[in-house]
């Protein structure tokens, strides 16, 4: 800017386009920051310095007269880089004649000064947009390209994971369970003795006659262990298998379950679904199974698959100390092959995706356990367990009972398991069968986790469909064709009942007409005499 006569000039510079003098003035602007030792090489320096950047690219904008965008300043590291950006093409300011654009103009001094306007090219698409086209487009559901640097000093990030470990230890976890059951098994005591504290008091069997129908009986509790707090939920059914009528004993447990679902599908829809909505979900129900020694009785079994069907349930045989160690393999061969027999679906073995951490107590299902709420004294030391006249049974021995590997699945390894299939599966199924029921076609999305079995499943279902409708097209052409036969056959039999019939018409009438004829033959023979 030259100032003539208190007049201000701009002084216009001929813009370079020439490669080799681009090249040029770039090197003259090099050698004046930076000595050099190998001159060959000046394309080779670095610009990690931000001094020196700002420096060698401040001379180069002013002696090309092209400025570099904000945008793109962070791709050059080298000297290299900015030869490579004056020798490409120019892009384009697609602001110019834009009307946006020529709005924030106008209206510079009443906006912010660190808003700007970027134009949207709708074909490079608003992921291109955001990355200045350095990267491709990935799709949908992809992860993009990313590229790897290396930090000049200490950020903090290791603190991260401390910090989400915090934060979650100060969010209290729920844990809702249910125990069902005949009265009398020691459900309340098991409970008691499973958090090693008293929860409820023992709830006494009543007369089976006297017994109309299945309690549910929820009782809350927050239970805290070295700061981590746990909201725990026991409900319980007293009257189960209790009635002389046990037809509909399922239908109040499986009613419940359902409005627990149905209250979380509530709050989702809800305007505040962005707050932490309540789960009273079931989490895992553990079905607690008699100690007869004989196989599943028939309840048992209809228990067991319609509420598997429903959440995670985990079978459980109650009164362990009433059964030796032969007995109780026995009893457990015959109630695993009933499962198996009846489609039944338990926890942790039907869902293979939560198998890793518990693949060495899958060995001990279902759990033979033992409740107990009194201390007896083994070798000076007071543990949970019964004293008989033949001796101590103890809670926590693993040679009496299977009880420290229950508590070890619920509490050590598949908790988040458990809270993890009861949403992703059990509650999925509740609300995809819910919006199906209302006429909405299942959807398959390539974002699902199991969208690989899905499809597989449903390219298996598909088959399956058209081979059946194959089948019944068959058996519909093969019936069509056999009541066509029998129709021409039934036609085939009146027609020929008809020929028969008229065959023996025509023969009356012929042995008729012969008759006649011999009559006239006669008459003819008697008058030709008598002449």
């Amino acid at each position: 800017m030259n100032r003539i006569q208190g007049t201000m000039v701009r002084t216009v510079r001929q813009k370079i386009t020439e490669p080799d003098e681009i090249k040029n003035k770039i090197h003259e602007v090099v050698l004046k920051h930076v000595k050099l030792a190998d001159k060959n090489k000046w394309m080779d320096i670095k610009l990690n310095d931000p001094n020196l950047k700002f420096e060698i690219l401040r001379d180069c904008m002013s002696l090309t007269d092209r400025n570099i965008p904000n945008l793109e300043l962070n791709f050059i590291e080298t000297v290299g880089d900015a030869v490579k950006f004056y020798l490409g093409e120019e892009k384009k300011d697609l602001r110019i004649g834009h009307p946006v654009a020529t709005w924030f103009a106008e209206n510079e001094d009443k906006l912010p000064p660190n808003m700007t306007f970027i134009p949207y090219v709708k074909e490079l698409g608003e992921y291109a947009l955001q990355h200045r086209g350095y990267f491709p487009d990935p799709g949908p559901w992809k992860i993009p390209q990313t590229r790897n640097v290396v930090l000049r000093d200490t950020l903090g990030i290791d603190a991260l994971p401390r910090q989400r470990f915090n934060k979650t230890k100060r969010t209290p976890y729920v844990l809702n369970i249910m125990v069902v059951g005949e009265s009398g098994l020691g459900k309340t005591t098991f409970m008691n003795t499973l958090f090693n504290t008293p929860l409820k008091e023992e709830i006494h069997p009543k007369n089976p006659q006297s017994t109309q129908t299945v309690e549910i009986s929820p009782v809350h509790y927050e239970l805290v262990e070295d700061g981590v707090t746990l909201n725990l939920t026991v409900v319980d059914t007293p009257g189960f298998g209790d009635q002389l009528n046990r037809e509909h004993n399922l239908d109040p447990i499986v009613e419940y379950i359902d409005n627990q679902f149905e209250a979380y599908h509530t709050a989702e829809r809800s305007p505040e679904f962005r707050r932490a909505i309540p789960d009273t979900r079931i989490h895992a129900l553990l079905y607690f199974i008699p100690p007869t020694g004989h196989a599943l009785k028939e309840l048992d079994i209809k228990s067991l698959q319609v509420l598997s069907a429903k959440v995670n349930v985990i079978p459980v045989i109650a009164k362990a100390d009433t059964l030796t160690q032969e007995e109780k393999a026995a009893f457990k061969k015959t109630i695993l092959r009933d499962i198996e027999a009846n489609d039944i679906r338990i926890f942790p073995t039907a869902y293979p995706d939560d198998r890793e951490s518990v693949e060495d107590l899958e060995k001990y299902i279902p759990f033979t356990v033992i409740g107990s709420d009194q201390f007896v004294d083994v070798g000076g030391k007071k543990v949970r367990g019964r004293s008989y006249r033949w001796g101590i049974v103890e809670v926590e021995n693993e040679q009496h009972c299977d009880f420290i590997h229950l508590r070890e699945l619920l509490m050590t390894h598949a908790l988040h398991d458990l809270l993890e299939t009861s949403h992703t599966v059990h509650y999925h199924n509740y609300r995809a069968q819910k919006l199906r029921s209302s006429g909405r076609p299942e959807s398959i999305l390539a974002c699902d986790d199991s969208y690989e079995h899905r499809i597989e499943r449903s390219k298996q279902s598909m088959a399956e469909e058209m081979i059946k409708k194959e089948e019944e097209m068959r058996q519909n052409f093969v019936m069509k064709v056999r009541e066509k036969e029998a129709n021409l056959r039934e036609r085939e039999e009146q027609l020929n009942q008809r020929r028969q019939q008229l065959m023996a018409e025509l023969e009356e009438q012929r042995l008729a007409l012969a008759s006649e004829e011999r009559e006239f033959q006669e008459l003819y023979n008697a008058n030709r005499s008598a002449r």
